[in-house]
């Protein structure tokens, strides 16, 4: 079996720390690029580039995988079949530009692609060009968990949609996208109306964290309500239909709810939980690398490509113009 070799930029949270820093260690699963790819037989981590000197030195010295503080130098030196970009929001754009020229076969990216739709398309159009695939993690893409919830509202087993209301901080593109995402694969249609509450400041000046309201054509109202910017792990989302309702809670655990009879007031309804399930987020990461090797081998599309971020960003751009709050 062929093994493709990795190259990691940006080795923070999500690059690496998540996975070390957890104690004692967590055998399965994965929280990180480093160890997703590490933990999979079928690529070769073959070097990462990091700003911080102390990351750098710990996985040089326990790992034994060179460790540089110029992506660019680690590019001249080396060549790799799969690079990942894992460094903040601001600099995503310009390296994806500057790697261009050493034709990796794939390019696994976090979210967001870049900062602004114009940028999204040019440089969707410029990897199309140089026919690179360009994966964006977005990770309830990679998550069968998700995909039930979209099953179960296609098949309208708890009937008509009614409302999705989504909690959120940090930011429309860095966090608020994800569900942006959501929102365009459970509904997919076009909104009819989008008024912006209020804004919030977010993790960089360019990315607020927005409030904002859209109903669409088939009268499904989806709230999006934005936090202030801390690091706290807060995003619930609720779905309500006319026969059940879907909530994913501030535990990370999927809740299904039914429309039963109200035993207290007669005659009434109410929607009365039948069980929840935990969402195992540690697999979406090695599920995003096994769909790369699949992608590699012929055998797959990709889950999340980065024509889907020119969807989501469209949306972004109308929220952002919204200039005047309205009641």
């Amino acid at each position: 079996m062929k093994r493709y070799s990795v190259g990691i930029i940006g080795c923070g949270d999500i690059g690496f720390l998540f996975d070390y820093k957890k104690k004692p260690a967590v055998t399965e699963g994965a929280f990180t690029h480093f160890k997703a790819f590490r933990s999979s037989d079928k690529f070769e981590v073959k070097a990462v580039s990091e700003l911080n000197k102390e990351i750098r030195n710990i996985i040089l010295k326990e790992y034994k995988i060179p460790a540089y503080d110029n992506y660019k130098l680690m590019l001249e030196e080396n060549e790799f079949d799969v690079l990942v970009i894992a460094t903040n929001d601001e600099s995503h754009a310009e390296i994806l530009k500057n790697i261009i020229n050493h034709k990796p076969k794939l390019v696994f990216c976090e979210k967001p692609l870049a900062l602004s739709l114009e940028e999204v398309k040019r440089l969707t159009a410029l990897y199309k060009k140089n026919k690179i695939h360009l994966q964006i993690n977005y990770t309830r893409r990679f998550l069968e968990e998700f995909f039930e919830i979209e099953n179960i509202i296609k098949k309208k087993l708890i009937g008509e949609i009614e409302s999705m209301t989504f909690y959120y901080s940090r930011g429309l593109m860095h966090n608020a996208s994800h569900y942006i995402d959501l929102v365009n694969r459970y509904i997919g249609e076009t909104e009819k109306n989008l008024i912006k509450i209020s804004e919030k400041k977010g993790i960089t000046e360019s990315d607020p964290t927005v409030s904002f309201e859209m109903i669409f054509k088939n009268g499904i109202e989806v709230k999006f309500i934005g936090l202030n910017p801390t690091k706290l792990s807060f995003a619930e989302i609720d779905i309500v239909g006319t026969k059940g309702r879907i909530k994913v809670n501030y535990k990370n655990e999927i809740e299904k709810y039914k429309v039963t009879e109200n035993k207290v007031y007669k005659g009434y309804m109410i929607y009365e939980m039948t069980g929840s399930v935990p969402i195992n987020f540690s697999v979406a990461l090695p599920n995003a690398v096994e769909n790369i090797y699949k992608v590699l081998s012929g055998k797959a599309e990709l889950k999340s490509s980065a024509e889907n971020s020119i969807k989501i960003f469209e949306l972004i751009k109308r929220i952002k113009e919204k200039n005047v709050c309205q009641n």
